[in-house]
């Protein structure tokens, strides 16, 4: 009985005198980085939605009302555009990251004039090779997630996905697929990360300017 005694009073002391302070620190910036990661993460699908409207309002020959700013924390991270014809979209700056790759989705005008998703400047193809439209009546939106500290992207609302880079940087990802959003006098220019323009017409003055 002594000697079961004095076992756990040897275990007590080591747990007592064991500093985990180190090992709760590590946890905690573990789960703040995924938490960075998952909020970024629905920032891009936010823009990859909001970009196939922007291709679906040039289309319609919609116009630009207004351009509102979207603060956090009293930083300015994105904009809210409102349209004449169809529901407001926002659009998200991005975060500069380091150690990993964000991929890039975006949109080109090919030669028959439409409009086709790209990621990291290549076209996306269906399942028998065709590209894919960008435009919200004929195209599944391609989304992105983050497991096991990788990308992945699925092309056909979740059913598959594929995976692509790593996902895990300081910041936590990369920058936005718009590269810029100008305007002048008549019109907003949405410049995104694979050097497509997409110009859309407004319909009174604006005051900003983002790049």
């Amino acid at each position: 009985m002594k000697r079961i005694i004095n076992i756990l009073l040897l275990l007590f002391c080591v747990s007592s005198c064991y500093d985990d302070s180190k090992v709760w620190e590590t946890l905690r910036d573990h789960e703040a980085r995924i938490a960075r990661l998952e909020a970024l993460c629905n920032q891009f699908n936010t823009n990859i939605e909001s970009l196939q409207q922007i291709v679906a309002a040039l289309e319609a020959s919609d116009q630009i009302k207004e351009v509102l700013p979207v603060m956090e924390n009293g930083r300015q991270i994105g904009y809210v555009i409102t349209f004449s014809h169809r529901a407001p979209l926002t659009i998200y700056h991005g975060v500069n990251g380091q150690d990993g790759h964000t991929p890039i989705i975006g949109v080109k005008q090919d030669t028959d004039g439409f409009w086709y998703w790209t990621i990291d400047g290549e076209w996306v193809l269906d399942s028998i090779g065709h590209k894919v439209l960008a435009n919200a009546a004929q195209a599944s939106v391609p989304h992105l997630k983050i497991e096991e500290d990788y990308w992945w992207v699925s092309y056909d609302s979740g059913s598959t996905w594929t995976r692509l880079g790593k996902a895990i940087g300081e910041n936590g990802a990369g920058d936005s697929m718009f590269e810029s959003v100008t305007q002048d006098d008549k019109y907003v220019y949405f410049v995104l990360s694979n050097g497509q323009t997409i110009t859309i017409p407004r319909t009174r003055g604006l005051s900003w300017e983002y790049v």
